[in-house]
């Protein structure tokens, strides 16, 4: 498990002081993705950085599996480091060397003899899908498959922890799908936890099972990806999931809004087996109101079904209240859209 407390890094400019991240607090379960999402300068990166002490923090601290990471001297830290990978948007790799070297490189300066490193680093380049690659250098590699060296190398040294800083960020959607698909196997198989770190909703909707959304050195909002995704309270939530999942009015909605009408325009956010039910048909039998649906969509986040329905509910005012109260007693998110 890792457990960060009030974490802190300041960083001192001519204009005073900039929080790069200003006392953040995260549990992260071992054996999980954990997805942090956030625009540009919220911090991700500093915090990453920071999980392996690369990035010195100015205060707070973090706890993995145990071990208090600000706490270490200089030669234990070392060796906490070799139980934490890393891979990088811009791979890193080391372009004198071929693939397998280049996987060989961290076993090569924790002093593993030249055999064990290389069967090793074998065994790795076959589970990234890269057993034919061993003689290559990066420069004969695509995107895609740099990206599975740096895994490799990541590794290497057996970590409990593997950190991603923007590792899809510079490759094209199917390379992007299959490094996804890969850090899910890996996971899997070797038990790892891990942190992912993207400005990509799609990446987070893909593969994490939590995700946290940082924003000016905080995180906003965290949960798990089907409650963040069927139920986001914050408007910077609802921007990144609105890039994968139509969850904005259209404009024609919103035009309707300001209509004089009578009835409530309604939205309604249903989740797995909730997206069959009939819940459209008993409003009607049962409260006797009009439901007309002006838009609807159906998408999956991970293999679960996740749906909206935008409705126009007429009939007598105090049969449409009811309506809405039944809805929301089904575990339904229900939004009364001339509220919003």
């Amino acid at each position: 498990m890792i457990k960060i407390k009030n974490l802190s890094k300041n960083y001192v400019v001519k204009q005073g002081i900039i929080k790069a991240i200003d006392g953040l607090n995260l549990e992260i379960e071992a054996g999980e993705i954990f997805g942090m999402i956030g625009p540009s300068g919220a911090g991700k990166s500093t915090l990453i950085r920071m999980l392996n002490l690369l990035e010195q923090p100015s205060s707070g601290s973090i706890n993995i599996n145990g071990t208090d990471l600000t706490e270490l001297s200089s030669s234990n830290l070392r060796a906490a480091r070799q139980k934490i990978g890393m891979i990088f948007q811009h791979f890193n790799l080391l372009t004198s060397r071929t693939v397998l070297k280049n996987v060989e490189f961290p076993l090569e300066i924790a002093g593993v003899k030249k055999n064990k490193r290389r069967k090793k680093a074998k065994k790795l380049l076959a589970l990234v899908g890269l057993a034919d690659r061993l003689d290559h250098y990066p420069a004969q590699l695509s995107g895609g498959q740099k990206q599975r060296v740096g895994i490799a190398r990541a590794l290497a040294n057996e970590p409990d922890v593997l950190l991603s800083d923007e590792a899809t960020s510079s490759l094209d959607p199917e390379s992007t799908k299959a490094t996804l698909e890969l850090l899910a196997k890996i996971r899997d198989e070797m038990n790892l936890t891990i942190i992912l770190i993207t400005h990509e909703m799609e990446v987070i909707k893909e593969v994490c099972d939590r995700v946290g959304v940082l924003e000016s050195g905080k995180i906003i909002e965290s949960g798990s990806i089907l409650d963040i995704f069927a139920n986001p309270q914050k408007d910077l939530t609802k921007k990144f999931i609105s890039s994968v999942i139509d969850f904005e009015l259209p404009q024609r909605i919103i035009k309707y809004l300001h209509q004089k009408r009578p009835g409530k325009l309604i939205r309604i956010s249903f989740l797995g087996e909730k997206t069959h039910a009939p819940y459209i048909s008993d409003l009607v039998k049962h409260y006797s109101v009009d439901a007309n649906i002006l838009y609807g969509n159906i998408d999956e986040i991970q293999a679960v079904p996740f749906g909206t329905l935008i409705l126009d509910l007429e009939g007598k005012l105090t049969k449409i209240e009811a309506s809405i109260d039944y809805l929301r007693s089904q575990d339904l998110r229900v939004e009364v859209l001339e509220d919003v």
